[in-house]
């Protein structure tokens, strides 16, 4: 970036920047500060770990060109046409963006000739990979929603994916991003999907100005999001593309922001969100030719249900998020907020850009629900493990539907063995922390019990229905008599029965170290003069990018009238509505209004029902069901005058099927209801 230089159109998004202002002394302070607190964590790879990652890639790809030459010459092309044909290996994803931590795979796509078949690639290439001395744990998904060849290359890892090209070679010069509708023309639905990581990773990166500033925040955004459990797709958070393209979203709006200020404003900006409005790069792209799904709300009634849309930028644009629920959403802006607090006390010199990495997962909740997998066999154990993750979801969703259930937020780190496993082979665990419904109306109107007195009224809830949905789930995908799945009600005070010693201690250390920076700073203790958002530039972007008068954009207002008072919900509301939605063909049906949009993907209502008096769900993959949703029955006590030191009265009952128990053993230790507490957080 050169100061002075024209910003190209791109880099400011479709309502263009809201502001153009410089960075004071200041600003490159906080920057050195924080990028300091990078350097503390050691996460992040040397040179020589960087330059054995592009060493594995250069052999990897004359590999696949020795094979895709040995094909050419199997097809019976001419010899010199044979040994001039090659294909081509892109990156994409944390790797390509420069983001990536130490010991990360690299996500990666093989694009080959027409000639070459699917069932080739995951057949002899897959084979040629298989007699390398070099390659580590081969094994294929081919049945996934991306099919990949997984790998360890020269002790790197490497997620392959593969895209056919309807001509006959891939110079080494070729690009995804271009020509769209001839690229895609021929191509079938799976080549579109793995091409497609390539594509967003190159725009995201296309369209921010400040590339260096760019890749310094997100590092910064990606350790926060994976510390506060937050930073998984498979488990209805937020991914590594979703966290990207909110923060190039920031950068398009302060193109000449330094990352510290990225970073404050990231937090600053989406923790007043007025979700489930979109937020996007530039304005969707419609083809018509093409005839592929682009996200839109007009065109595909389940788009309004999406709880927190966040649309690739490519063609055909998606929502990287459709897989939050509600607990995901409210999690998430939960700790959006939280982390905003923590950026003003490390701007106010009140605390450290270190305490934005803590962990505090066991520091948040008093009642947990672990499912714990055991296996003797690495291979089969790998298999289980991968769909118990894929359903888990499944499972938090089952909660959401119990009305005293609050919110479910599962760790997204599985644990190892605890001091009770000796005798397991492999053995994985998930932390699901549960906050419930403390309201006393609530409590007070279900139960009637003439021998208590309100105050002290309990409630009985049972969870053993929203397991037991989960158990089926998980039945029709297991076939191994050698596993176990097993889901228990575990309190705060027993976590160290299921959890290694090591692992306690770093979760004391992190419990202790997040109490200490638990700081709340209000916006108005920030220096003035600080780049921050008025209501003026707020209300400038809803207008559209020709029209906005960058002359107000250039004077800021003091910290002490900014934020609280100029950031309101009507203004990002404002932001986020511009263009909410692609250009359609004439016959596309009528926008829904925006008021409607918000009310038809509010949070799941005390009925369980969404608009229209309809009975709706959002399912495990994000799509609307119009299947009625009842209640559980009540068997899970809820006591509204219990000591947080008080006793839990045993484990979830489960109830599993007979012919999947001779497969697969899932269990629970006792089979008395499970007991919280009202005053559980």
């Amino acid at each position: 970036m050169n100061v002075g230089e024209e910003i190209p159109a791109r880099c400011l998004g479709e309502t263009g920047a809201l502001s153009f202002k410089k960075p004071t002394e200041q600003d490159f302070r906080d920057t050195q500060e924080l990028e300091a607190s990078l350097a503390q964590l050691n996460i992040f790879e040397t040179q020589e770990e960087i330059s054995q990652r592009r060493e594995a890639l250069v052999r990897l790809q004359e590999i696949s060109n020795a094979w895709i030459r040995q094909k050419a010459l199997e097809q019976n092309l001419p010899a010199h046409v044979a040994n001039s044909t090659t294909g081509k290996i892109f990156t994409f994803g944390s790797y390509r963006l420069g983001v990536n931590f130490r010991g990360a795979d690299i996500d990666s796509l093989l694009v080959v000739p027409r000639f070459i078949t699917r069932e080739e690639f995951f057949g002899d290439f897959q084979t040629v990979l298989a007699e390398n001395s070099n390659v580590e744990d081969l094994h294929a998904v081919v049945d996934a929603f991306v099919p990949v060849l997984k790998m360890k290359f020269m002790g790197v890892e490497i997620d392959l994916l593969f895209a056919q090209i309807d001509q006959m070679s891939i110079p080494e010069n070729f690009s995804l991003c271009e020509n769209t509708e001839v690229l895609m023309r021929n191509m079938d639905e799976r080549d579109v999907r793995s091409i497609n990581g390539v594509r967003v990773t190159e725009d995201i990166l296309n369209l921010v100005y400040n590339k260096n500033s760019f890749k310094v925040a997100l590092k910064v955004i990606r350790i926060w999001a994976k510390r506060r459990n937050v930073y998984s797709n498979a488990l209805g958070f937020l991914g590594g593309v979703s966290w990207a393209i909110l923060v190039s979203r920031i950068c398009q709006l302060y193109p000449y922001a330094t990352p510290s200020m990225i970073v404050y404003l990231f937090f600053t900006i989406f923790s007043q969100w007025p979700w489930p409005k979109p937020v996007r790069l530039r304005e969707c792209e419609y083809i018509a030719s093409l005839c592929l799904p682009v996200w839109d709300p007009r065109l595909n009634p389940s788009d309004q249900y999406h709880l927190m849309p966040i649309l690739t930028p490519s063609y055909p644009s998606q929502n990287s998020t459709y897989n939050v629920q509600r607990s995901n959403r409210i999690i998430i802006e939960r700790e959006l907020k939280q982390g905003l607090n923590v950026v003003r006390a490390s701007m106010m010199h009140k605390g450290s850009w270190s305490n934005l990495f803590e962990a505090a997962f066991f520091f948040q909740y008093r009642h947990y629900v672990v499912v714990i997998v055991v296996g003797n066999t690495k291979h089969t154990f790998i298999e289980l493990c991968g769909l118990v993750e894929s359903r888990l979801r499944v499972l938090v969703s089952n909660f959401e539907v119990n009305r005293y259930v609050k919110m479910a937020h599962v760790n997204c780190h599985a644990y190892g063995k605890g001091p009770n496993d000796d005798d397991a082979n492999f053995v994985r665990k998930w932390f699901i922390g549960m906050e419930f419904d403390r309201n006393t109306n609530s409590l007070t109107s279900t139960v009637h019990n003439p021998n208590v007195s309100s105050d002290k009224a309990t409630l009985n809830v049972d969870l053993s229905e929203n397991i037991s949905s989960f158990e089926k789930s998980i039945e029709r995908g297991l076939s191994s008599e050698d596993l176990s799945v097993t889901v228990k009600y575990v309190k705060k005070s027993q976590l160290a029965q299921f959890i290694s010693a090591e692992d306690m201690d770093e979760i004391k250390r992190q419990a202790a170290s997040a109490a200490l920076s638990n700081v709340n700073i209000p916006t108005e203790s920030l220096k003035s003069g600080r780049l921050l958002p008025n209501s003026n530039t707020l209300n400038s972007i809803s207008s559209p990018a020709s029209s906005i008068e960058l002359s107000g954009s250039e004077e800021f207002s003091s910290p002490a009238n900014s934020l609280h008072n100029s950031i309101s919900t009507s203004s990002l509301t404002n932001m986020a509505t511009v263009n909410s939605s692609p250009k359609c063909p004439p016959s596309s049906p009528k926008l829904i209004s925006s008021g409607d949009l918000m009310k038809d993907t509010h949070l799941l209502s005390s009925d369980h029902s969404l608009c229209n008096n309809t009975l709706n769900t959002v399912d495990s993959t994000g799509k609307l069901t119009s299947k009625r949703v009842g209640l559980v029955d009540s068997s899970l006590e809820l006591s509204s005058d219990s000591h947080p030191n008080s006793r839990s009265n045993a484990d979830s009952q489960l109830h599993g099927s007979e012919d999947f128990r001779k497969r697969a053993r899932i269990s629970s230790e006792n089979s008395r209801p499970v007991v919280f507490t009202s005053s559980a957080q």
